[in-house]
């Protein structure tokens, strides 16, 4: 039996409880509509796949992935609310997961716009990263990252747009079986990691070879490797990505080891992920090296010794009103405690010999309070 039209299904239920409504999108394997869950009463973007072979070992296995795709929450992904199986045509299974359905532009439309300035990429590029982390950290490869499938949102007004990942549909669990039929060659053409053109076997750095690619044409506005599947695919095989000579080294670099040929050469999502936060904090937004920083031990402050005695022939800077206070109280106690000893002073002299009052001799404007202290303690 022949699979139905888009248009002929519009306003049937899914599931039990998933009325579907417009198409909001298309490809290869699935279509995506705008669906209404009637359970819940909310709207939701209802991803129904191609109809498969009706075999029971396959759909349970396809079955197990979805769920555990339908499981994962992550801030930069698009949330799976629901995963299942449309039975409505009998001997043509088809699996189908439900998502938020989340209002704003892709990413493609946001780089036919203008050229992503390079603060606005290391948010986007940052909070990819962080997904594909998290998601690799299951075991799960995406395998179709391209610009159409990372969603752009405005969380809080006049904040930077936020990503979000989308687009599950044809991920593969790490060393078990393909969400689609073994041998079959999946992804988008422009954007396929060389493992995947060559049909070698796949792995985390499988996501991060497109995603170079995506950071690349977000900066030129062009898609790298442009062409059918096997133009596109020969292209990558016999040249690197082309970086334009105006970007900053940092830039450049991050993108050249991220498209390296080599899957083993290329950075982990966690790594891109740390380079691209610290570019956040740069004024010129540029990221960070991927080798890891080592602790940093701040030297100890140097022993600072105290003042150098004052002579009356240093000159000093005027001194700030609070620190002439404090020196006039030095100058007093000073004065206080040199009258008392000349009281003493004299006061034993007069015992012994009456005739000589000897002091100290103090010059500058010590010796003139002293005269004037002596005066007022004469008879």
């Amino acid at each position: 039996m022949g699979a139905e039209s888009p248009s002929s299904i519009k306003d049937e239920v899914v599931g039990g409880r998933y009325r579907l409504g417009d198409v909001i999108g298309r490809g290869g394997m699935s279509t995506v509509y705008c669906a209404h869950d009637e359970n819940l009463g909310r709207d939701v973007a209802l991803k129904l796949f191609a109809p498969q072979a009706p075999d029971a070992d396959e759909l349970k296995r396809q079955e197990a992935e979805i769920q555990l795709l339908a499981t994962l929450n992550h801030p930069s992904l698009v949330t799976l609310f629901d995963a299942g199986i449309d039975t409505r045509i009998p001997g043509e299974p088809r699996p189908f997961l439900t998502m938020e359905l989340v209002e704003g532009q892709d990413l493609r439309s946001r780089i036919r716009h203008s050229p992503v300035p390079l603060d606005e990429l290391a948010v986007i590029g940052a909070g990819i990263a962080d997904a594909l982390a998290y998601v690799h950290g299951l075991g799960v490869i995406h395998r179709d990252i391209k610009p159409g499938n990372i969603l752009l949102v405005q969380i809080r007004p006049g904040e930077p747009l936020r990503p979000k990942l989308t687009d599950f549909g044809i991920a593969r669990i790490v060393d078990a079986t393909r969400l689609t039929a073994t041998g079959t060659m999946v992804g988008t053409a422009a954007y396929l990691s060389p493992e995947q053109a060559l049909g070698s076997p796949l792995s985390p750095a499988t996501d991060i070879y497109p995603f170079g690619l995506v950071l690349l044409e977000c900066i030129k506005q062009t898609i790298e490797y442009p062409g059918n599947a096997v133009e596109s695919a020969v292209a990558r095989l016999h040249r690197s990505p082309e970086i334009p000579d105006d970007v900053p080294s940092e830039w450049a670099d991050l993108i050249r080891s991220m498209t390296a040929i080599e899957p083993l050469e290329r950075p982990a999502a966690a790594d891109v992920e740390t380079v691209l936060r610290q570019a956040l904090v740069s004024p010129a937004s540029t990221p960070g090296e991927l080798a890891p920083e080592t602790t940093r031990v701040l030297p100890a402050m140097p022993f600072r010794p105290p003042s150098i005695a004052i002579t009356a022939e240093t000159e000093l800077p005027p001194a700030p009103r609070r620190s002439r206070r404090f020196w006039l109280y030095i100058i007093l106690g000073l004065l206080a405690v040199v009258a008392a000893a000349t009281a003493l002073t004299v006061s034993l002299a007069a015992q012994q010999t009456p005739d000589v009052v000897p002091y100290p001799t103090v010059t500058g404007s010590l010796g003139d309070h002293l005269q004037e202290l002596q005066k007022s303690v004469e008879p």
